[in-house]
């Protein structure tokens, strides 16, 4: 017999397993367009507006980190559709359209067509990415991962993930961190990293100060607290940097993403091949959440999710399982897993997608929260304008 999704008495895999289950089709047609470079003709309007205004008023320096563009222009015909949107070398605008197309779950032939509009002078489509990045993205990939550090607690083999967002404060969920004493008894270790190649460098420790700052909502799966101002080197905090939650329109369905974590406690890792944006909803009762590919562990919970040039889209927060109709868990072989056999080998485990919290989404729940005190509040309050002001829109100034 093996251990079912409601015995592994994690009540947060419950609920996102749940949020899942409706979403299958959605997922499994998502990943179909994700897989050939695509974003899926179910994006909304809406929200490939607000993308591409976000993309204008990045600095273009930075925005060079992209080879080419995420939308193409396809004129003003109005049955321009996503046909003729593939990746580098298919038919271009006014090419004879392919008489026939495969069909994925969930969808018909003719509803896969897609042809956005963006006013009344023209219509747009999008296409897939190409592959080919500057070189500078890794660079730039490793300024965004210092400001990533490890959660140990120990005496109690418990691990987590987190990341600084600016002004001393550092984010992970709520569910690493429910309360402020498991916060203050943490070792928060920034440079926890494989040493093979370059000149050693010990990792950094701070502690968690949470009578200075300490801010949690379990429904938004989050916990912003302070951390001490120097570590056990004698570094600033602020030489790790910091990372901004910012608004809308920082990526699209079917876009890249990397995930920086320390799963299982190990040193620093990247889930960044077959890793994608895979569903949102907006204007939902779960428009906080968003799902994503990409391996994740224990230990991985509070990691940042990011787009592919380096901006946070998520808090992570849950990998859901994959499951049989008797709800068992199921491992990469498709075969149920025995209680002994999940708790020994949880990367066994074969799962759908993860979820995470979206950035904007715990931006507003920030900036809503009620503070225990005046002096917190006005801490968090400038954090939020922190973010908003011009540092939080260059990778380069908040790690320099």
């Amino acid at each position: 017999m093996g251990i079912s999704l409601d015995q592994i008495g994690d009540p947060l895999a419950l609920e996102a397993a749940e949020r899942l289950r409706s979403r299958l089709p959605a997922l499994a047609r998502a990943q179909h367009y994700a897989r050939r470079g695509l974003v899926p003709p179910t994006e909304s309007p809406a929200r490939i507006d607000r993308f591409r205004e976000a993309t204008a008023r990045s600095l273009p320096s930075e925005r060079a980190i992209l080879a080419e563009a995420v939308l193409a222009p396809l004129g003003d015909r109005p049955d321009a559709t996503a046909d003729t949107a593939a990746r580098p070398g298919a038919a271009r605008p006014g090419a004879r359209r392919p008489a026939a197309r495969e069909t994925v779950p969930g969808e018909t032939a003719t509803g896969a067509s897609v042809a956005v509009a963006t006013g009344t002078t023209g219509l747009e489509a999008l296409i897939g990415a190409s592959d080919l990045l500057s070189i500078e993205f890794l660079e730039a990939g490793l300024l965004a991962a210092r400001a990533v550090a490890r959660i140990q607690i120990p005496g109690t083999g418990l691990f987590g993930t987190g990341f600084l967002v600016g002004d001393g404060l550092f984010l992970t969920n709520h569910h690493v961190f429910p309360v402020p004493a498991l916060a203050a008894a943490a070792e928060i270790a920034f440079g926890y990293e494989d040493q093979i190649f370059g000149a050693p460098v010990a990792p950094a420790t701070f502690v968690a100060d949470p009578s200075a700052f300490f801010l949690t909502d379990p429904a938004f799966d989050y916990t912003l607290v302070a951390l001490s101002s120097h570590s056990d080197t004698g570094l600033p905090v602020g030489a790790f940097g910091w990372h901004p939650l910012l608004e809308d329109g920082k990526i699209l369905e079917g876009h890249p993403v990397a995930i920086i974590q320390h799963p299982q406690g190990r040193p620093k890792t990247i889930a960044l091949h077959n890793s994608h944006f895979l569903i949102v909803d907006d204007g939902s009762l779960d428009d906080r959440f968003c799902w994503y590919s990409g391996d994740t562990e224990r230990g991985s919970s509070g990691a940042p999710v990011f787009s592919r040039d380096w901006q946070v889209v998520a808090l992570h927060h849950k990998a859901v399982p994959r499951t049989n109709r008797r709800n068992e868990i199921l491992d990469r072989f498709g075969k149920t897993m025995s209680r002994a056999r999940y708790e020994a080998s949880p990367e066994l485990v074969d799962h759908i997608a993860n979820e995470g919290i979206r950035a904007s989404r715990l931006r507003q729940a920030l900036a809503a929260a009620t503070c225990p005190d005046a002096g917190q509040a006005a801490r968090r309050d400038a954090l939020i304008a922190l973010w908003s002001g011009p540092q939080a829109r260059s990778l380069r100034a908040r790690f320099a």
